[in-house]
C-alpha cells in the first residue's frame, strides 16, 4: 500500500509538468500497476488464506505433536510396564520351561515304565492266548469224548434196562419159584427144612434128622419122598442151576471104608441127593453140581448139642441161569 501510494504521489508530481502523451503513458502505466497491485492483492489474499490455513494445520499439528507426545510418554509408560511383565513372564516361563523339562523327563520315564509294563502284558496275553488255545483244543477233545461217553452211557442205559429187566425177571421167576418149592413141600417146613429167598436166589436146608442116620449117606425114606416132591417143584425149571452142598459138625469122624472123614461123609450125602433129584428125567445132569463143605462152613456153635445137629444139613441153593445176562454184560 506504501509503494502505492508512492506511485500516485509520483505520477501526480509529474503530471503538473509532462506532455499529454507523456501522460498518457503515465496513465497507462499506471493502469498496469493498479492492475498488477490488483493481481498482487489477489494473490496476497490467496497467500493469506494460504497462510490461515498453513496456520490451522500447524496448529493441528502442534496439537497432534502435543497428543502424540502424550501418547508417546503413555506408550513409553505401557511399554515399560509391558517390559515388566514380558520379564516377569519370561522369568516365569523360564521357571515353567525348567519345570516342563522334570515334568517332560519323570513322564518320558513314566511312559517308558508303561511301554514295558504294556509289553510285558502283551506277552502275558499271548501267552495266555496260547494257553486258551490249548485249553480250547483240550475242550474241543473232552467235549468230543464227552459226546462217546453219552452215547457209550446211552447205550449202557439200554444195556442196563435190559439188565434190570432181565434181573427182574430173574428175581420173578425166583419168587415163583419159591412160592412152588414151599407148595410142593408142604408140612415138611418146620420140620427140618427150611426156604429162604436171599440175593436172587433160592436156599433150602433140609437136616440131617430128614434125610440120613447119623454118620450115614444113604438116604431114608422119608428123606426120599420129601426129595421126589422137590424133584417135581423143580422139574420145569430147566434154567435153573442147583448146587447141593454136604455140611457136617466139627466132630472127627473116624470111619472105615469109603467113609474116611467129614469131608468124605459130606461129599457122599450131597452126591447121594443128586441122584435121587435125577430119579426125575424131566431134570438134566447138567444142571446139578455136589460139593462137600465137612465142618467148615458152620450156622452155629459146635459146641452145643443143637448146633451141631444145626450144622449137620444139606444145603441146595437154586440160581436161575444167567448166561443171558453175561452175554449182555459182555457186549
Amino acid at each position: 500500500m506504501k509503494s502505492l501510494l508512492y506511485i500516485l504521489l509520483v505520477i501526480t508530481l509529474l503530471a503538473s509538468c509532462v506532455t499529454p502523451k507523456i501522460h498518457n503513458t503515465l496513465i497507462e502505466e499506471h493502469e498496469k500497476v493498479k492492475q498488477s497491485l490488483t493481481n498482487e492483492e489477489k494473490k496476497n489474499l490467496v497467500f493469506q488464506t494460504n497462510l490461515e490455513e498453513s496456520e490451522s494445520k500447524i496448529k493441528r499439528l502442534t496439537q497432534n505433536i502435543d497428543r502424540l507426545k502424550n501418547d508417546s510418554a503413555k506408550n513409553s509408560e505401557a511399554l515399560s510396564s509391558v517390559r515388566s511383565k514380558y520379564k516377569s513372564l519370561s522369568e516365569s516361563y523360564d521357571l515353567l520351561a525348567s519345570k516342563n523339562s522334570r515334568f517332560m523327563s519323570n513322564k518320558a520315564k513314566e511312559i517308558k515304565n508303561l511301554l514295558e509294563q504294556l509289553e510285558q502284558a502283551e506277552n502275558e496275553i499271548f501267552t495266555k492266548e496260547d494257553q486258551l488255545n490249548k485249553v480250547l483244543k483240550s475242550l474241543k477233545v473232552k467235549e468230543d469224548e464227552l459226546k462217546i461217553a453219552q452215547e457209550n452211557l446211552k447205550q449202557r442205559s439200554i444195556r442196563v434196562s435190559e439188565l434190570e429187566e432181565i434181573i427182574n425177571k430173574k428175581d420173578s421167576l425166583v419168587s415163583a419159584l419159591k412160592k412152588s418149592i414151599s407148595r410142593a413141600l408142604t408140612g415138611l417146613e418146620g420140620e427140618g427144612l427150611t426156604i429162604e429167598q436171599r440175593n436172587g436166589k433160592v436156599y433150602i436146608s433140609l437136616e440131617e434128622d430128614l434125610l440120613f442116620a447119623s454118620g450115614r449117606y444113604n438116604i431114608n425114606q422119608n428123606g426120599i419122598s420129601a426129595l421126589n416132591k422137590l424133584s417135581n417143584a423143580l422139574e420145569n425149571q430147566q434154567n435153573l442151576e442147583i448146587l447141593v452142598e454136604g455140611h457136617t459138625d466139627s466132630i472127627p469122624l473116624n470111619g472105615k471104608g469109603a467113609i474116611k472123614d467129614n469131608w468124605d461123609l459130606s461129599v457122599k450125602r450131597a452126591t447121594s441127593v443128586v441122584k435121587v433129584l435125577l430119579t426125575n428125567s424131566n431134570l438134566l445132569s447138567s444142571q446139578f453140581t455136589a460139593a462137600g463143605r465137612a465142618e467148615f462152613y458152620p450156622i452155629a456153635s459146635n459146641a452145643t448139642k443143637e448146633g451141631r445137629s444145626a450144622n449137620r444139613r444139606i444145603e441146595m441153593i437154586l440160581s436161575p441161569n444167567l448166561d443171558d445176562l453175561y452175554e449182555l454184560l459182555d457186549q
